[in-house]
């Protein structure tokens, strides 16, 4: 029965999406009709197994006492064991473990809330009910960390937030990221940090990581059209887009600094940067080919467990996490990046001439601000401190230590792409705050 129920209920939201979108009326009309069709479908999918489950079961309790040699059970018996033995496989486990970390509840849950965009324009409307613009001010208000993954932007993110005074979305709001107030009036976890998260790194992460999360609200914003067959293209921001997404982020952060760690920033950043004078952005700088291999070896693991457990690609698609795996789809920053989506992920190569694309292009975008990866795993303490001074915002450094991280030995480098990205390196370098 679950496979038609969840279709079902699938069904019926879809169709209520459509109900509550602001489409044409005649092109709502014809979405409306299709929809109720799929879901009359579902209905009746549901209603004939239902039919035929019962009759199997008022058939087993009917005859098989008389065939065992037992007397036949009564009306009452009969319908009680029906109703016990209904319940039994949604209390009693079944032996075989599931492949996902998500029950089949949660990623239907999931699959209604974030697959659902008009719904969640509804929800977004309700969560900045309220919520003033706030034009741009003297000092920070915003602080974007970004740069390519694999650069350390999570771990710089949560240090900020631990040591400082912001207020960022976290895991505690999944899956209902657009409307987290409400959601936070429902749902209630424990705020602890105590598995490693799925990349395998070491970082911990629990409820109350924040994560790059944000990136759901311009993927429903911009309705997904800058995601392409073969890219994430770059796009603008409106100064009406702009206002919504800030009025987003002041529902979040109310008088608190808003942090946002999110790599696809890049896509729009002249933009972001242009509307928002009070934005601090930090740009993640790593050696290259250390960084390349590190992008593969995150690439290979992912397809790996996606294979296993398919709900993972579907998590991460929704998140707009096209880094790695089988959803893995490069940035298009400069012209002729489109053949980055026909190379070969298992080659560093093709990860070293993304890193050459990335950050080739962030050269390009005035008023960032670079920070080492190797300077801020080696010295911390430094990197935190000129990071807070450019923000102009306060941190206590108390307890913060050294990182252990160990270079990898990679093989089959490209000589002319390492020389290239080592030139961009040393120009880099010389721009980063935490030189060490």
């Amino acid at each position: 029965m679950k496979n038609p129920f969840f279709k079902l209920a699938k069904r019926s939201v879809a169709l209520l999406n459509i109900l509550v979108s602001d489409m044409d009326e005649d092109d709502k009309f014809e979405a409306v009709n299709g929809q109720v069709f799929q879901t009359l479908g579902s209905v009746l999918a549901v209603v004939g197994m239902a039919i035929v489950v019962v009759a199997i079961s008022v058939s087993v309790l009917n005859f098989s006492p008389e065939l065992l040699g037992f007397e036949p059970l009564s009306g009452g018996w009969s319908m009680g064991l029906l109703a016990v033995g209904s319940i039994i496989p949604f209390v009693v486990p079944t032996g075989k473990k599931s492949a996902s970390a998500y029950g089949d509840m949660a990623q239907l849950f999931h699959h209604i809330v974030l697959d659902n965009y008009h719904l969640g324009k509804r929800l977004l409307e309700r969560q900045i009910k309220d919520v003033e613009v706030e034009s741009a001010k003297e000092g920070t208000s915003r602080v974007l960390i970004t740069g390519l993954a694999r650069a350390g932007t999570t771990a710089l993110t949560k240090e900020l937030e631990k040591r400082g005074d912001f207020a960022s979305l976290d895991y505690s709001n999944m899956p209902v990221l657009l409307a987290p107030r409400l959601w936070a009036k429902i749902y209630k976890p424990k705020r602890v940090e105590d598995q490693e998260r799925a990349h395998g790194d070491g970082v911990k992460v629990g409820l109350a990581s924040v994560e790059a999360l944000e990136e759901y609200f311009f993927k429903v914003l911009k309705d997904d059209s800058f995601i392409l067959e073969n890219g994430i293209a770059r796009h603008e921001l409106s100064e009406e887009e702009n206002a919504l997404y800030r009025r987003y982020q002041n529902s979040i952060a109310g008088d608190k600094v808003y942090l946002a760690k999110n790599n696809n920033g890049v896509t729009r950043l002249p933009s972001l940067l242009q509307h928002n004078n009070d934005l601090s952005v930090f740009v993640l700088l790593r050696d290259p080919v250390q960084h390349a291999f590190s992008l593969m070896k995150q690439h290979q693991k992912f397809e790996k467990e996606q294979a296993v457990d398919p709900f993972i690609r579907s998590y991460m698609d929704w998140l707009g996490h096209h880094e790695f795996g089988g959803g893995q789809r490069p940035f298009l920053l400069l012209d002729g990046d489109e053949r980055l989506f026909e190379g070969d992920t298992n080659d560093v190569n093709y990860w070293l001439d993304r890193w050459i694309s990335y950050y080739t292009y962030i050269q390009s975008v005035d008023g960032v601000k670079y920070v080492s990866y190797e300077g801020y795993v080696n010295e911390p303490h430094k990197t935190l401190e000129v990071v807070a001074e450019t923000a102009g915002v306060s941190l206590s450094l108390k307890g913060l230590e050294a990182f252990s991280k160990r270079d990898s030995e990679v093989q089959g480098v490209n000589s002319e792409l390492k020389e290239k990205a080592l030139a961009i390196q040393t120009k880099l370098y010389k721009l980063c705050l935490n030189q060490y």
